[in-house]
């Protein structure tokens, strides 16, 4: 986002450099621009979360999206699947590591797998893993909380990090 803005304000001063005169950006020259911003960015978190995940020695599956998933202690049963009620313990982190949601000393949390509302990496995260597994699960931001954050304690572009441990499944 930072470099977005410093774009966009380097391209208002070349605008105003003749007063008469008015360049515009064609629509595909802004498209070609969004498009290497984002490369950029998506290149500085796949870097960033390449050096956690060396920092931590966890063994990870990198699924086609990529989620990383390293489970850590083995459950027993099927998979979960998509339509399920999942009932979970989680941690919420930062690649930092700190902590900005749990579900400790509180009721564990059910949702739908696939129709909640929660992240999309969360969802495909929990179809890698069976009743009493505990994972790590490395989602990247556009299966978290995208260019926004989550408006409270998630910061725009950030990488999460659920411990999440699966009760449950009906």
């Amino acid at each position: 986002m930072d470099r977005l803005l410093c774009i966009i304000f380097v391209f208002s001063l070349l605008a105003c450099t003749e007063p008469n005169k008015v360049n515009y950006m064609t629509q595909q020259e802004i498209d070609d621009r969004l498009y290497e911003i984002n490369k950029e960015m998506l290149a500085d978190e796949e870097k960033a979360i390449g050096i956690y995940l060396e920092e931590k020695g966890w063994p990870v599956k990198e699924t086609g999206t990529g989620l990383r998933v390293h489970v850590y202690e083995q459950g027993e049963g099927d998979l979960a699947q998509t339509g399920q009620l999942a009932l979970i313990h989680f941690t919420v982190s930062l690649l930092s590591g700190k902590e900005c949601y749990t579900s400790k000393d509180k009721e564990p949390r059910s949702f739908k797998i696939g129709e909640a509302d929660v992240e999309s990496g969360l969802h495909e995260g929990i179809t890698y893993m069976k009743p009493g597994d505990k994972a790590h699960l490395v989602i990247p931001s556009h299966l978290a909380h995208g260019l926004a954050g989550d408006n409270i304690k998630i910061p725009p572009k950030a990488t999460i990090v659920y411990d999440v441990e699966l009760i449950a499944l009906k």
